[in-house]
Formats: structure tokens, sequence, C-alpha cells
């Protein structure tokens, strides 16, 4: 295409009109109006596919995963709320601008009747002009009616384009006021958009790091415990989005203390207390005993006749033994990573 569609639109307030050589305004803002569509569309698209990673993120196996994946969608359940509402205030302000264009068919039609009544005058003029010439003489009675209806002509051709004038003015006015209804209002529809996008996606970063990269431990024997803070996250976005709050006004984990450094895999606020030699929150060493009811527990016996340190051999954790103490240790057996 030769134009974009904005061009289009430019080139029809420079030049006062609707056809031009590269288009029209109706071909303008029948390319602005793509978008619209095109934001339906892909919103269903999204939400197709989220559902179906969703599907395979629950069969994966991996608690961490699913349950950050199960959040996602409930996330993009919220974004593909927002981008068909997006959609709706676009085309709405999208057919603001349409109206200009209504008002600018109202001026050509004035235009067009003042033209039509300067053709009938100068033909009434013509036909009075032949009626008088040397070689054809008309009855006094027939120049008498052309004379007064030219009058008429004359009359009906200053009304129009009297109101030709006031119309032009008046249109400006509600041309003026219906681009700037228009553009400001797709400009304030994007600004929303983008604000909401902004809120939605980083409370996705945020969940996803619940997810860390482990480096060192042995996932057999850790265990996932985020999921009340991942389902916090999202409830609090979306409570923050329903109010038209930003996620710095409304987060759940702004007054949580980070104790230490860390790592670009751990979750940026630390909901569990950190332990010497274990993973990274939200996960646990399996070491400890932790009551869950998606897991399964089996308790070993160990008799300690001595004081000593002695080392686990499901975790490697470091526990200090009484004399005739029996110590009942938890090994996690059931859906680890």
């Amino acid at each position: 295409r030769r134009t974009t569609s904005f061009g289009k639109l430019s080139q029809f307030f420079q030049t006062g009109s609707i056809l031009g050589d590269s288009g029209s305004v109706q071909s303008a803002l029948l390319d602005l109006s793509t978008t619209g569509k095109l934001m339906t569309k892909i919103a269903d698209s999204q939400r197709r596919g989220v559902e179906s990673l969703a599907i395979w993120a629950h069969n994966a196996g991996n608690a961490a995963i699913d349950d950050v994946m199960q959040q996602t969608r409930e996330l993009y359940e919220i974004f593909t709320d927002k981008e068909l509402q997006f959609a709706r205030q676009y085309m709405h302000f999208v057919q603001q601008l349409q109206k200009i264009a209504d008002a600018e068919r109202a001026v050509k039609d004035a235009k067009e009747n003042v033209i039509d009544l300067e053709e009938k005058e100068k033909k009434l003029k013509r036909e009075i002009g032949k009626g008088v010439s040397f070689f054809r003489q008309r009855r006094g009675g027939d120049i008498y009616l052309l004379k007064q209806k030219l009058e008429e002509v004359k009359a009906s051709r200053e009304r129009s384009e009297q109101i030709l004038s006031d119309l032009q003015a008046e249109m400006e006015v509600i041309k003026m006021f219906r681009f700037r209804s228009g553009m400001q209002g797709i400009a304030d529809a994007y600004q929303d958009f983008a604000r909401s996008c902004q809120a939605i996606f980083s409370c996705q970063r945020e969940i996803i790091e619940m997810v860390p990269a482990v480096s060192n431990q042995d996932v057999r024997h850790m265990i996932y415990r985020g999921s009340p803070v991942t389902r916090d996250r999202v409830e609090n976005l979306r409570r923050s989005l329903q109010h038209g709050l930003t996620v710095s006004e409304n987060n759940s984990w702004s007054n949580i203390a980070v104790s230490a450094p860390r790592r670009r895999s751990e979750p940026k606020f630390h909901v569990y207390q950190s332990y010497n030699n274990s993973p990274p929150p939200p996960y646990a060493a399996a070491s400890r005993n932790i009551s869950l009811p998606e897991y399964q527990a089996e308790s070993i016996d160990y008799q300690v006749e001595n004081a000593e340190l002695q080392t686990c051999s499901h975790c490697g954790q470091s526990v200090q033994h009484l004399p005739n103490y029996n110590l009942k240790h938890t090994v996690i057996t059931g859906n680890v990573i």
C-alpha cells in the first residue's frame, strides 16, 4: 500500500477532501478498524494456546510448573478480557472519526447545490441574451418570465451560499471536536491497555520466578510450597485492576523483607525461611517434617546412643543426635520434582 491509514487521515485534513490520489478517509478508517478486529482474533488465539499449555503442564508431573502455569492461565484470562475491552473502546473512537466524514459529506452536498444553482443562473442569462439578439426576437412575455425565473434562481443561490458558509463554519467546529474526541480516545485506550499489560506481565514474571533454576540440588528431595504465594499474587493483581490501581499501589509482596542477596533463579520475595544447605525458596529440603495432603511421608527410626553429628543418607542434612533418643526423620516420597 502506498500510504498508511494515518497517512490517509493526514492527507484528508490537509486537502479537506474526502477523495484523494492515495485513497479516501473511508479507506483510512477501514484500515484503522482492522486493528480492533485483529485484536479480537488474537485474544481468541491466545486463549486457546494458553489452555493447551496449561493442560500439558498439569500432565507433566512437575508441581512447580503445574502451579505456575495454572496461575499463568488465570493471568491470560485477565489479559484476554483487557484485550477485548481495548478492542471495544478502540472501535468506539474510530466510529467517532467516521462522523468526520459524515460532516464533510454534508458540506459537499451543500457545495453541489450551490454549483447547480450557478449553472441554472448562467443558463437563464444565456437564454435571455439570445432572446434580444439581432437575428432572433422573443416575445416580451417570454423575456419577462425568464428574467423573473432568473431572479428566483439568484435568490436561491445567495441563500444556498449563506447556508454553505454557515454550514462550513459549523462543520469545522464539529470536525475539530470529533477529531479531538476520537484521537484522544484512541490514545487513552492504548494507555489503559498498556498499563494493564505492564501490571499483568510483571506479575507473570514474578510468579514464574517461583520455578527455580536448580543447579546443585537433588530435585528428588525437594518439595514445592509456592502455591499460596502465586495464588495470592494473582488475586492481588485481579483486585488491583478491578479498582484501577497500579501494581505498586496494591502489591501483597511489597512488604516482605529479603534477608539475603538472591540468585537470579530465586524469587524476588522470600516467603519461607532459608535453611543451611537447602535449595532456594519456595522449596525446602525434604529432611524437615512437612505435613501436606498431596505428599506421602515415611518415618525412618534411628537409634542414637551418643550425642554426635550425623548426616542423613537421604538429603545430606546434618542432625545432632542426643543419647537414648529415637529420631524420626521424614522422607518425601510423593509428587516431588
